[in-house]
C-alpha cells in the first residue's frame, strides 16, 4: 500500500515538474494554453460571465444586485491585476530563458516569489465569495450550498480513482 501511494505521489510529483519545467522553457501549444484563452486577455472576461451565469440563477433582488455589481467590480479589477502580475512574470522567466545560459536559480527564486502570493489571491477571492454569500436570503443560500455539494461529491468521485 505504501509502495503504490509513494509511486502515485512520485508520478504526480514529476508530471508536475514536466509541465512546470514546459511552462518555462515556453508552449507551441494552442494559445489557449499559452497567452490566449483562459489564461489570455479574456481571461476576466470568461470568468465574469461564469460567475455572472451561476448568480442569475439566484434571482437577486434590486439590493442584492446592486452589492452583486459592487463585489463584480471588485473581483474584475482583482482579476486584471492578477493578470498583469502574471505577464510581468512570464515576462522575466522568458528574459531569463532567452539568455545563453539561463540562471536556474533566478528561475527558482521568480517561480517561489509568484507562488507566494497564491495563498493571498485565493484568500481575497474567497472574501469576495463570502461578501456575496452573506448578502443572500436563506433560500440563495440553500441554492449554493446545495451547488457546492455538488461540486464536491464529483470532486470526491475523481479523487477515489487515484485511491483504493
Amino acid at each position: 500500500m505504501l509502495k503504490k501511494r509513494s509511486l502515485i505521489v512520485g508520478l504526480a510529483l514529476l508530471g508536475a515538474i514536466v509541465i512546470a519545467g514546459a511552462g518555462f522553457v515556453g508552449c507551441q501549444k494552442s494559445p489557449m494554453f499559452c497567452g490566449g484563452g483562459f489564461h489570455g486577455k479574456d481571461f476576466p472576461k470568461h470568468v465574469l460571465e461564469k460567475i455572472d451565469s451561476e448568480v442569475e440563477a439566484l434571482e437577486l433582488t434590486g439590493n442584492q444586485e446592486a452589492r452583486y455589481q459592487e463585489i463584480r467590480t471588485r473581483v474584475e479589477n482583482e482579476l486584471v491585476e492578477v493578470g498583469n502580475q502574471r505577464k510581468i512574470f512570464f515576462d522575466k522567466v522568458k528574459s531569463e530563458m532567452d539568455r545563453e545560459n539561463p540562471d536556474l536559480n533566478v528561475l527558482s527564486a521568480l517561480a517561489k516569489s509568484h507562488m507566494e502570493n497564491f495563498p493571498k489571491r485565493a484568500g481575497m477571492f474567497m472574501d469576495d465569495f463570502m461578501e456575496l454569500y452573506d448578502i443572500l436570503d436563506e433560500k440563495q443560500k440553500k441554492i449554493v450550498t446545495d451547488h457546492l455539494k455538488e461540486k464536491f461529491q464529483k470532486f470526491e468521485a475523481f479523487k477515489a480513482l487515484f485511491t483504493s
